[in-house]
């Protein structure tokens, strides 16, 4: 039985597409199909969203909104808050692979997306960076989230990796690659290389605010000089 028309309402068209797309990737989202999903003609969707466009948009900002806990404000310690989005967010992503491009690709912001980065950009300020280092830091965190995770979410499996891959495990180029053969072959836990990471992140950021990080010298420096 198709539902009332005024059954309907943008948050039930959002939450649908979501579940839609969790439980068979984002290219079976179709208006079509989420209208098929909802019991009504796709053309009714429209009386909620815009397009579909307007509906990628709103997921992105529902799923970045979900990275910010109402209590994050009450954490007191700056590390533990910055740490406590860091690992929401990843862990967030991961449970669902296929919004990691969606996410990284639509420029939209909506209120979700401010949210995520005034609760980042508070952290820091509330702590004692200026308006530039807080600026920055919101990159630097934003980066480390979605860069890790995308590289994480798409890392193929043993067989799609190739022969060369078997061949290092196999120590068959150790001789030609001494260091990647002395590493590969140990167990790494990638939960635990994003762990490192953020606390190197933040320890990084603790380190610029007390002006303990060395001057910029060398190839790094050179480099942004010769970009300027």
């Amino acid at each position: 039985m198709t539902p009332p028309r005024d059954a309907l309402s943008h948050d039930r068209v959002l939450q649908a597409a979501l579940a839609l797309a969790d439980a068979h990737g984002l290219d079976a989202l179709s208006m079509r199909r989420l209208g098929a999903e909802l019991g009504v003609e796709a053309m009714s969707l429209y009386r909620h969203v815009a397009s579909k466009e307007a509906l990628l948009d709103a997921m992105v900002d529902a799923i970045v909104r979900g990275w910010i806990d109402e209590h994050d404000a009450s954490i007191t310690d700056w590390r533990a808050r910055l740490a406590a989005v860091m690992h929401r967010a990843h862990d967030s992503l991961m449970a669902r692979p296929w919004a990691v491009e969606l996410v990284a690709n639509r420029p939209s912001v909506g209120d979700g997306r401010l949210r995520y980065a005034e609760t980042i950009t508070t952290a820091l300020l509330d702590a004692g960076f200026t308006a530039q280092l807080a600026h920055h830091g919101l990159h630097i965190v934003d980066g480390t989230i979605m860069g890790f995770t995308a590289q994480q979410a798409r890392r193929p499996s043993a067989v799609a990796l190739g022969d060369r891959v078997r061949e290092l495990y196999d120590g068959a180029l150790a001789s030609e690659y001494p260091g990647i053969t002395r590493t590969i072959r140990e167990h790494h836990d990638h939960d635990e290389e994003y762990a490192l990471m953020v606390d190197l992140v933040i320890e990084g950021l603790a380190r610029l605010r007390d002006g303990r990080m060395p001057a910029r010298t060398g190839v790094g420096a050179d480099y942004a000089i010769a970009r300027a």
